[in-house]
């Protein structure tokens, strides 16, 4: 038989985080990047502090 294995909350979230595409920045200026959007391919800018959660413009993010 086989073993069972719990998964927790913080496992399942750091999954789900580290399967997404990664930001593909564009440009950077001082506190603001450019991102393209992996789904549309269209251009927002994010604060980089932030940039990396970023992966699809509001848009995209709707139909997900």
């Amino acid at each position: 038989m086989g073993v069972l294995m719990a998964v927790t909350k913080l496992e399942q979230w750091k999954n789900e985080r580290n399967n997404k595409p990664k930001a593909f920045v564009i440009a950077q200026k001082t506190h603001v990047v450019e991102i393209e959007c992996m789904h549309c391919h269209r251009h927002f800018f994010r604060w980089s502090s932030t940039a990396p959660a970023y992966w699809r413009c509001e848009d995209c993010s709707v139909y997900q």
